[in-house]
């Protein structure tokens, strides 16, 4: 991979839930917008009883290189302030045996981006990422301490993202496309034992305005915690990897921009029994075509209602 390609590549930020940067010289978009590790600390494979819940995230998320497919590192400088908002229905119903559910995530960024170093510039925006919106959620209990689920989530292209000459912008935050998102989640339940796999894959659309197809990704978030009186403790992680090429206007791009991650990291947490707080870590440990990126995410959760 030459330093030409690498730099075009660079000119990017960290988007909400994603990556987004150029990934050749002639256009730029963004990856697909799971953040990795957003589902971890949670049963995602069980529903919590009937109510409207509400979710608040702060996450921050920094990198500092930008590495190619060997692993080789060039420097770049991204810091994000996100704010999640999420809102949790359980009505109560049944649904080929399961658990309904369904839910709604807004987001409000701020991304600083310094690719300077690589014959870029520096940046600071804001703006809304892209809203999910997940119309059902069905979780199975399958005796014995074990849950599964499974969900459909659609990312909606009305966040915020701009172009110059037919290209995404550096500043850009959202996803001028539209992103379909399924998962299925194995939960085990015991003693305050929480150990979570949640299966998530994401299915992206043409941006029509630049004819990018960014690839489609699998990404593993992974929970072993335990709960002792008020207090959880617990390591987290996470596996991500592109498994289709990046395309436009009919051909690969590059080599493909196949990403790849690895993240682990803690998770503590309290319940302050009409409220839970929550502090988790994910640090980069292998990155391969994309920004190495480590995330910190402080979290509160309650029942509306």
């Amino acid at each position: 991979m030459s330093r030409n390609t690498i730099v075009s590549r660079a000119l990017a930020c960290i988007i909400g839930i994603g990556l987004t940067w150029a990934a050749a010289s002639h256009a730029s978009e963004n990856l697909s917008p799971f953040l990795p590790g957003a589902t971890t600390g949670v049963p995602a494979g069980a529903l919590p009883p009937p109510g409207l819940y509400y979710d608040d995230t702060f996450y921050l998320t920094h990198g500092d290189q930008l590495k190619d497919g060997a692993g080789h590192g060039i420097p770049l400088k991204l810091r994000n302030y996100t704010n999640t908002s999420l809102f949790l229905w359980v009505p109560g119903w049944k649904l080929l045996g399961a658990d309904y559910a369904a839910n709604a995530i807004f987001f409000y960024d701020q991304h600083n981006v310094d690719t300077r170093a690589i014959g870029g510039y520096r940046s600071r925006s804001t703006g809304f990422f892209n809203p999910i919106i997940t119309p059902a959620i069905l979780s199975w209990n399958l005796g014995h301490g074990f849950f599964t689920s499974a969900g459909m989530s659609f990312y909606l292209p009305t966040g915020n993202y701009r172009y110059r000459d037919g290209k995404t912008l550096q500043t850009s935050y959202a996803n001028d496309y539209w992103t379909v998102e399924p998962s299925w989640a194995v939960t085990w339940l015991h003693d305050g034992w929480n150990l979570t796999l949640n299966n998530v894959v994401d299915i992206n659309k043409r941006n029509s305005r630049t004819d990018y197809l960014s690839g489609n990704a699998y990404y593993l978030d992974l929970t072993a915690s335990r709960t002792i009186g008020h207090w959880t403790v617990g390591v987290i992680g996470n596996y991500s990897r592109q498994f289709s090429d990046d395309r436009q206007y009919g051909s690969v791009v590059g080599n493909g921009n196949r990403f790849e991650h690895m993240l682990v990291g803690p998770l503590l947490a309290y319940d302050f029994g009409r409220a839970k707080v929550s502090l988790r870590y994910l640090q980069d440990i292998r990155t391969r075509n994309d920004v190495a990126v480590s995330f910190a995410f402080a979290s509160v959760s309650f029942r509306l209602f």
